[in-house]
C-alpha cells in the first residue's frame, strides 16, 4: 500500500482495530502514524498517538525500529503528549535489542522526579512495565518513590499541597504492585 493510501485510509476514521490489523500488513504504516502524531496539534495527533500506544502494546516489534523517532517528542516539554509518549516507550522495551532505553532512561528519570503531578504520574504508570522489562532499574526507581516526603508539586508554579499528597498516593500504589509481584 502507498503513502496515500495509508492517508486515505486515516481519513476514514475507523474503529482502532482495523488500523491495528492495517499496520500489522503494512510497513508504511507505523512511520505514517508516528509522523502524524509528531506533526501535528490537534486532536488527530492526540488519537494517532493512542493509536501507537495499543500497537505497540499488542506488537511491540513493528513499533520498536520508529524508537528513536518516537523518543522525540519527549523534548517537546510545552505538551501533555511529549509525557503520554513514554506509555509507548515502555511497551517497546520488551523488545529492546538495541539497547535504547540507555538514551533514554536520564529522561524518564527527570520524569519520575518531576514536581508536575501529571508528568510524575505518568513516569509511575510506566514503572512497573520498564522494571519488567529492565529489572536492573527497579532499585533506582523504587528509591525514588520511597522518597516522597519532601517532595512538592506545583500547579502553574504555585505548591500544591493536594498533588502532593496524589503523588505520594501513586508513588504507594507502584510500590505495593512491585512489592506484591515480588511476593508471587
Amino acid at each position: 500500500m502507498g503513502l496515500e493510501r495509508i492517508y486515505f485510509e486515516l481519513k476514514k476514521r475507523e474503529d482502532d482495530e482495523y488500523y491495528i490489523e492495517l499496520a500489522q500488513k503494512d510497513v508504511l504504516f507505523i512511520p505514517v502514524i508516528t509522523d502524524i502524531m509528531l506533526n501535528n496539534t490537534n486532536s488527530i495527533s492526540v488519537w494517532a498517538q493512542m493509536l501507537l500506544e495499543k500497537i505497540s502494546e499488542i506488537n511491540p516489534l513493528i513499533v520498536y525500529p520508529y524508537i528513536g523517532y518516537i523518543s522525540e517528542i519527549i523534548d517537546r516539554k510545552t505538551i501533555f503528549n511529549s509525557w503520554s509518549v513514554w506509555k509507548i516507550i515502555t511497551n517497546l522495551l520488551v523488545c529492546d535489542y538495541q539497547n535504547y532505553w540507555d538514551n533514554l532512561k536520564s529522561k524518564y528519570y527527570d520524569s519520575l522526579k518531576s514536581e508536575r503531578i501529571a508528568e510524575f504520574s505518568i513516569a509511575c504508570e510506566c514503572a512497573c512495565k520498564i522494571i519488567s522489562a529492565k529489572p536492573e532499574e527497579e532499585k533506582l526507581i523504587t528509591e525514588i518513590l520511597k522518597n516522597m516526603d519532601n517532595r512538592n508539586f506545583y500547579i502553574n508554579e504555585n505548591l500544591s499541597p493536594k498533588s502532593s499528597e496524589v503523588a505520594k498516593n501513586k508513588a504507594q500504589e507502584v510500590l505495593a504492585v512491585l512489592s506484591q509481584s515480588k511476593e508471587n
